[in-house]
């Protein structure tokens, strides 16, 4: 594995591992010829297979712990933050979403939020519409007709300009669905549209 490989969050331990030095302390040449004129013999084991076989088995375990805590790490994830629309049909370019992704453009929390403080993106002080997490949900009753869509935008963190989103609302200010597809080769029609 190349240092070009490694997760954003992994290359500060790498760089300090690549710069480390083992080095012999100074004293032990010394220790070790005085052992030696006094006539100690080196503390070796007469059988040694248990102690291999012991040193085996440790470095298993400690490799297949180190392999379960590397998938057991949670994935990296990656914020999109798109605002100003007219979502929730309030009439005021004042809406936004807040996308986290993880590789794959797998949509792990979607949040339609009013910008009330007119700074662009997501802040404390402004007001959910809608929070959803993994899977698209349908949480009251739609109005005939109150669907917002915006298309075609990287929404899903994956870099290309091809994805659509939707916004199911039952009255002004109040959002009842969110959810993000993938485009199909005509943007126009819905055949093969796949949500995220």
């Amino acid at each position: 594995m190349t240092p070009g490989d490694l997760p954003p969050d992994l290359a500060p331990v790498d760089r300090l591992l690549r710069r480390a030095r083992f080095e012999p302390r100074a004293s032990l040449g010394p220790e070790v010829t005085g052992r030696l004129r006094r006539g100690e013999a080196p503390a070796v084991p007469h059988r040694r297979a248990p102690l291999v076989w012991g040193a085996a088995a440790a470095g298993l375990a400690g490799l297949a712990g180190a392999v379960w805590l590397m998938a057991a790490r949670p994935a990296p994830t990656r914020t999109i933050d798109r605002c100003c629309f007219d979502l929730d049909g309030g009439g005021s370019l004042d809406d936004g979403v807040l996308v986290v992704t993880t590789p794959g453009q797998r949509v792990q929390r979607l949040w339609v939020y009013e910008d009330v403080d007119h700074s662009g993106g997501w802040t404390a002080g402004d007001r959910l519409r809608f929070v959803r997490g993994a899977a698209p949900v349908l949480i009251g009753p739609p109005v005939s007709g109150a669907v917002a869509t915006q298309c075609c935008l990287d929404w899903d963190g994956g870099g290309a300009a091809d994805d659509g989103l939707m916004v199911v609302r039952s009255s002004p200010d109040r959002v009842v669905m969110a959810a993000i597809y993938e485009t199909g080769p005509d943007p126009a029609s819905i055949d093969g549209w796949q949500l995220r």
